[in-house]
């Protein structure tokens, strides 16, 4: 059987599969690499209200509403008076954005230079 396996692999097949080893690893490597500069930026009815970096710890109150907690390299919603907590049942995140409907309330990562680590819009 082994023989039969070498002698239906060429040179294009073997490159081929190297190839997307290399590709697949070198995304996953881009994928959960985390960026030592990125920031919690916080919208209120679209308007930017806040901007924080993700690497210290601090409790931020938005307004009567909603309060957010940073907490190692992780944002979440600590508190949320809207019916269905969506927001806070989120949990913690240090990629996709937190998004509080009823009280019009976003908490997006971007890195420090504006690129945003997750398409909202």
């Amino acid at each position: 059987m082994n023989e039969l396996i070498k002698s239906k692999i060429s040179i294009a097949d073997i490159i081929l599969i190297a190839l997307l080893t290399v590709v697949t690893i070198a995304s996953a490597v881009h994928f959960f690499r985390r960026s030592d500069n990125c920031v919690v930026q916080i919208y209120k009815d679209n308007i930017l209200i806040g901007e924080y970096p993700i690497s210290e710890n601090r409790d931020i109150k938005i307004d009567a509403h909603n309060s957010i907690r940073i907490e190692a390299n992780k944002v979440r919603m600590s508190y949320a008076d809207c019916p269905d907590k969506r927001c806070v049942k989120q949990g913690a995140s240090d990629m996709f954005p937190i998004i509080c409907l009823p009280n019009h309330v976003v908490v997006e990562i971007k890195t420090s230079g504006g690129k945003k680590q997750f398409l909202l819009y």
